[in-house]
């Protein structure tokens, strides 16, 4: 037997030189992994806070004669019909939907506070218990009165309630079943994308809880920690930020918005994900490594809702495999998460955290303390030292978010000091390095093949038209009139941070 609440093992930190993080777009645990362990028991007798086919969510709807009512809208597996109670017979498949869940649902600070409360204002010093019943209602408003317009029928708001299952998502169940999953892993702030990005890199987000009006944040980073002991003589140590590419032009969405990253020494930091596998090959990691999907065009992989799944699936099977070939494996941490919710349904509340300035916190964009996680997000955690069919969960009261990947770094390389009072208080990834032999074993990943003709997304998202706002304040570069979207972020960012 394994224990549910695991200890730090800060020893077992010293056998990782290499931490690898990637990170992807805007979708709850339970969206993902939420069925993991539905049709059979977690090994070691340990608990997985998954799904349950009584888990339901209210929808204010309206009879045949006009009288209102709340409807009972059941969790279902995507492929499912909509159901109205328990599964009780074999349900009606339905043709299975990878772009689940589209449109794309609110996500911001006032749409999450709806999704958790059922109420878009709450009391932020002293704030009611989260019930996260108000998904399937919001995804409704949004839909109507939400940041796009999406015509007189909208998608019906009950598919929020549908969840992918492991057979939908082979390598990221495979993954989570063979090495480790977290399933008490929280973003950092109840929101957006930039805001919790900013966490994974700074441990703040500066006092800003949405994508606007303030897309950047202006916060040391644990990339400068890093190099400030780098520029005190420690040889041993190094980090990069590899990202996606078009025709040989990066883009790079930290680079993009934290602003200290800007600096014209750190050029060569940034660089394309195809780099990081050569630097697998060569068993040259560096001491930190962050990872992005691409966010935009036809190579899109970052799993943002309405964005098909499958090329996501394909990225993480890309990197994975490299990493296990890599001369450099059995010194290697690598961590699956995502940056934030993004509207879709979970069904555990978000407990209290600690303010980055310490308590009681200052009050930033519409009052928020943070003094409260987000929703629980996906979070594997791959590595020889750690136990297959691991659900991890670190001893105490405070369970990871972003910041434990802070730490985890702080602790792993000796990096003194900290950020701020988040990081600081976060528990490491230490607990999770329960062998004391390192696996020889190398788990097989095979993503479901890619559809064919598939297209780019049909709508601009908020994540990259604020990232292209930024890049044209930043460098002056302006979009062309017909220029995609696309196009534009690999071109200003090419020539303002890359050809300078």
């Amino acid at each position: 037997m394994t224990n549910q609440y695991l200890k730090p093992n800060r020893k077992a930190l010293k056998k990782i030189k290499h931490i690898v993080v990637l990170m992807m777009e805007n979708r709850s645990f339970d969206n993902m992994l939420g069925w993991l362990y539905d049709e059979q028991k977690p090994p070691h007798d340990q608990y997985f806070e998954g799904l349950r086919d009584n888990y339901w969510n209210p929808l204010n709807n309206i009879d045949s004669d006009g009288m209102p009512f709340i409807e009972q809208v059941y969790v279902r597996k995507n492929g499912e019909a909509p159901r109205y109670g328990p599964r009780k017979l074999k349900e009606k498949k339905y043709d299975e939907d990878f772009c689940f869940p589209n449109p794309d649902p609110g996500e911001g600070f006032r749409d999450t506070n709806h999704q958790l409360f059922q109420h878009y204002e709450i009391g932020q010093l002293y704030p009611p218990t989260p019930v996260n019943t108000g998904f399937v209602n919001n995804y409704a408003n949004a839909m109507l009165y939400g940041a796009y317009s999406f015509g007189d029928t909208p998608t019906d708001p009950r598919n929020i309630m549908a969840c992918y299952t492991p057979e939908q998502t082979p390598v990221l169940s495979t993954l989570a079943k063979k090495f480790a999953v977290c399933d008490h892993w929280h973003c950092s702030v109840p929101s957006q994308t930039l805001p919790n990005r900013d966490f994974v890199h700074a441990a703040t987000s500066t006092g800003f809880v949405n994508n606007k009006p303030t897309a950047q944040c202006d916060a040391k980073t644990i990339y400068q920690l890093i190099q400030d002991e780098i520029d005190g003589g420690r040889k041993e140590l190094s980090w990069m930020v590899y990202g996606g590419e078009k025709d040989g032009k990066p883009f790079s969405l930290t680079q993009t918005i934290m602003t200290q990253l800007h600096d014209p020494k750190f050029k060569k930091n940034f660089q394309p994900i195809s780099k990081f596998i050569k630097a697998c090959k060569s068993g040259k990691l560096p001491s930190y490594s962050f990872l992005e999907p691409q966010f935009s065009g036809p190579l899109q992989n970052d799993q943002h809702p309405s964005q098909d799944i499958r090329p996501g699936e394909h990225l993480m099977a890309k990197v994975y495999n490299a990493i296990i070939k890599s001369p450099a494996w059995k010194e290697t941490l690598f961590v699956i998460t995502y940056d934030e919710h993004g509207g879709c349904y979970d069904h555990v509340a978000p407990g209290n955290a600690e303010p980055p300035d310490g308590y009681p916190g200052k009050p930033g964009q519409d009052g928020f303390l943070f003094n409260r996680f987000g929703v629980r997000v996906p979070a594997v955690v791959i590595s020889p030292w750690v136990k297959a069919g691991t659900i991890g969960r670190p001893s105490g009261y405070v369970p990871f978010d972003h910041t434990s990947i802070i730490a985890t770094v702080r602790h792993c390389f000796d990096l003194p000091g900290y950020l701020t009072m988040r990081d600081k208080h976060a528990p490491d990834l230490s607990c999770l390095l329960t062998l004391k032999r390192a696996r020889r074993d190398f788990p097989k990943v095979t993503p479901l093949p890619l559809p064919k003709g598939l297209k780019d997304p049909q709508q601009d998202n908020d994540l990259q038209t604020n990232a292209a706002e930024v890049l044209e304040k930043v460098s002056g570069i302006k979009r062309n009139k017909n220029e995609m979207l696309h196009d534009y972020l690999h071109r200003a960012y090419h020539r303002h941070f890359t050809k300078r």
